[in-house]
């Protein structure tokens, strides 16, 4: 099963890509797919390489607390 990976925009890079810290790593993801804006503090569901949408704070909170809940 293939999961994408959520993170948050970190810089816009040249070509129409954009530098996403996923909270492990910087990952540099094409914008190909997106018709609407992506800017710095944006957070971001990406697959392959590719940002397949943009999500609100609490939408990434939701889905990283589902990948990786606390101990407890």
């Amino acid at each position: 099963m293939c999961l994408g990976t959520v993170g948050q925009v970190t810089a816009a890079g040249a070509g129409g890509s954009v530098e996403v810290d996923d909270g492990v790593r910087v990952i540099t993801a094409s914008l190909l797919t997106m018709t609407e804006a992506v800017a710095p503090g944006d957070w971001v569901l990406m697959h392959s390489g590719l940002v397949l949408g943009r999500l609100t704070e609490l939408e990434a909170k939701d889905a990283l607390d589902l990948r990786h809940p606390t101990a407890g």
